[in-house]
């Protein structure tokens, strides 16, 4: 198991800007006030790419509730990709994909700015948040790169600082925390591989072929894109956007399962209560509810919007939500499913190409600002 090399990262990367002395003792101040109160509504922050902004919404009925912009350059299109929230409900953060690729870190409840840095890389993907230890792990998904390994970017959660970047693999993808806090797993997208790393460290533990038989170097049959893991963090489940695919491998690399769902599909999220993954086919229009451990197609529901990419279980596990990009005659939006049932609960229309979408399913009124 090779790993893959630590360099300074390309130059130019840096916070655009940062809490002053003075403001942090202001914020140490509030945290001493702060005192347990009413949690606030449940929320769904989605991202909206052409209008370069994160919305709000209702989960109850998809009503926009604000919208929250992320727009380091007026006049241009930098499409936010990906949304997040901490596992401790204190932050949430996204990333602004092309231009000039940023992280930004908003507070909760308020959706107040705190921070945003300048990532230094050609195309930002999907957040990994490791509270425990502290980081965030935002791969490179810079596909135009002609195959050469491009990095994922290690940042300190408190003040966004850039500690290091990982030159790992072709276009990584996705990064995603197991429950426990040790792993973080890399989608590489054009070389068929997944990557473990230590979450403290950013140590390369492992890193295995999603295709037991490869094909050329350069030529990837599978193209693994996203990933989740089992609630215990003993198996990792990868959408093999190219094959159809949902597959699952133990931390060794072993395959455990794998099922056919639709065509390309994009995103998958596991339900709380860790017997379903949710699926959106990017390829198909639909959705595929996968029992977990058995990996078995419990049904496809045809959704019947454009291109669904992004999923969001809710906090109980019955609803998934589920954003479409749109097309050039479709507005993008969010479709709610009933899980149980297969049934449409609500679809909203909001902004355009909407991808990234987190669930939060209720947010302490005061919390300990953290990370």
């Amino acid at each position: 198991m090779s790993g893959g090399s630590v360099d300074p990262g390309p130059t130019g990367a840096q916070p655009l800007f940062r809490c002053s002395g003075s403001a942090l003792l202001h914020v140490l101040l509030y945290c001493l006030g702060c005192v347990s109160g009413p949690n606030v509504e449940a929320r769904l922050y989605v991202t909206s790419g052409f209008t370069d902004e994160v919305l709000r919404l209702d989960p109850d009925d998809g009503s926009l509730l604000g919208r929250i912009p992320v727009d380091p350059r007026p006049g241009e299109l930098d499409e936010p990709h990906a949304v997040a929230v901490s596992p401790r409900r204190d932050f949430w953060y996204a990333t602004v994909a092309h231009g000039e690729p940023t992280l930004w870190k908003f507070e909760l409840p308020s959706d107040r700015l705190v921070g945003r840095v300048r990532l230094g890389m050609g195309g930002a993907g999907r957040i990994g948040i490791a509270v425990e230890a502290g980081l965030a792990f935002v791969p490179d998904y810079f596909r135009s790169g002609g195959g050469e390994p491009s990095s994922v970017a290690v940042l300190r959660l408190a003040d966004l600082e850039i500690t290091r970047y990982l030159t790992l693999c072709p276009a990584p993808h996705d990064a995603q925390v197991e429950p426990r806090g040790a792993r973080v797993a890399i989608t590489c997208s054009l070389s068929d591989e997944v990557i473990l790393l230590d979450s403290r460290t950013a140590r390369v533990l492992a890193r295995f072929p999603v295709d037991p038989q490869p094909g050329a170097p350069g030529s990837p049959r599978f193209r693994p894109l996203n990933l989740a893991w089992a609630r215990g963090g003993d198996t990792l489940f990868v959408t093999l956007h190219t094959a159809g695919l949902v597959r699952g491998f133990d931390t060794r690399g072993e395959v455990v399962g794998s099922t056919s769902v639709g065509m390309g599909p994009a995103q998958i999220a596991v339900s709380a209560d860790g017997t379903r993954m949710v699926v959106a086919n990017r390829g198909s229009s639909s959705l595929s509810i996968v029992a977990i451990p058995e990996f078995t197609e419990l049904a496809q529901v045809d959704l019947g919007v454009p291109h669904p990419h992004g999923v969001a279980v809710a906090g109980v596990g019955s609803i998934a939500f589920v954003t479409y990009e749109g097309d050039v005659q479709t507005l993008g939006g969010v479709v709610a499913v009933d899980l149980e049932t297969g049934s449409e609960l609500w679809t909203t229309q909001v902004g355009a190409n909407t991808l990234g979408i987190a669930y939060v399913d209720s947010v302490p009124r005061s919390v300990s600002r953290g990370m």
